[in-house]
């Protein structure tokens, strides 16, 4: 990805929303919102605000506009077509609804939520380009609900080993390190987490805790991820990773783990756990808090999608 996501471009309309499902006696039902403004059918959508990830718009422009807390899922689609003459690019997830509905935040911008089949959905959606997302959702979305989700995130900017004269397990982030680690929550609470694991590494430490402390969840130290693990026995961090896509096989509970880690210990559970889906993500290269985000299901990955670094 050449350019970062969270660049402002004036000369375009960045917007992000999400194709919101739930399961309604084992069949999926899809959220649409009325656009007084505009009187149209469409999915939940809204443009990004300044200094904001397209998966955090999301996932903010979800509740806003349907008053349902969201499960993130794999990334749809993004699409370009020209609105009222200006180039506009929107990205789309798959949101799964895990909450009861509250009253919707403004009904200047959105007055009706209704849930609907597939079929009805496709008949209620004003709009062609909100078809054609619907049409990538429906291919994708049997068993969806079942996905459990593997985060692989490298930890934030650290100081340059140059830099630092004590041990380099000790060696902290940055300036820059350290407003990324504060952003992580923003673009990473959409997938739900459940538990977080860093590599022993201070650096590793400094880049979640904020996200740990945030939700309320304990980081758990895990030095078979470290790059002193890694060069020891390169297939010690694999194993680790892998143990979590076993679990989600043998449970039908969904879990969302992130492991915060090194650039040369993701890189190798990224190639061996999703193969080729990620081979395209592996040679842009790993930068400081650079995330992929793999989606299993009965332990094989089926999605993987690649975060930016904020």
């Amino acid at each position: 990805m050449s350019k970062s996501e969270f660049d402002v471009n004036t000369s375009e309309i960045m917007a992000a929303g999400a194709v919101l499902y739930r399961i309604n006696q084992d069949e999926i039902e899809i959220g649409l919102i009325h656009r007084p403004r505009y009187d149209d059918w469409s999915f939940p959508k809204g443009k990004i605000e300044f200094g904001e990830s397209f998966l955090a718009a999301a996932h903010r422009e979800v509740f806003e506009e349907t008053g349902y807390a969201a499960k993130f899922g794999p990334l749809i689609a993004e699409i370009q077509y020209l609105a009222e003459g200006v180039p506009k690019r929107v990205k789309y997830w798959a949101a799964h609804a895990i909450s009861e509905a509250k009253p919707i935040a403004d009904l200047e911008e959105v007055d009706q939520f209704e849930w609907h089949s597939l079929k009805s959905a496709k008949a209620k959606l004003t709009h062609e380009e909100d078809r054609k997302v619907l049409k990538l959702f429906k291919d994708m979305s049997p068993g969806i609900d079942k996905n459990s989700t593997l985060i692989l995130l490298r930890h934030a900017k650290a100081l340059k080993r140059v830099e630092w004269i004590g041990d380099d397990g000790d060696r902290p982030l940055d300036n820059r390190g350290q407003i990324q680690s504060e952003k992580f929550r923003s673009i990473y609470e959409a997938y739900g987490i459940d538990e977080i694991f860093s590599s022993d590494a201070y650096r590793c430490l400094e880049t979640v805790k904020p996200h740990g402390r945030d939700l309320g969840i304990t980081v758990g130290i895990a030095s078979d991820i470290s790059e002193y693990q890694y060069s020891r026995d390169k297939e010690k961090p694999l194993k680790f990773a892998k143990k979590f896509l076993k679990a989600s096989k043998d449970s039908e509970t969904p879990k969302t783990v992130l492991l915060c880690s090194h650039n040369p210990v993701i890189p190798k559970i990224l190639k061996e756990l999703a193969g080729s889906m990620a081979f395209d993500e592996i040679d842009r290269g790993l930068e400081p808090g650079d995330g992929w985000v793999l989606f299993h299901r009965d332990g094989k990955v089926r999605t993987v999608n690649f975060i930016q670094a904020p």
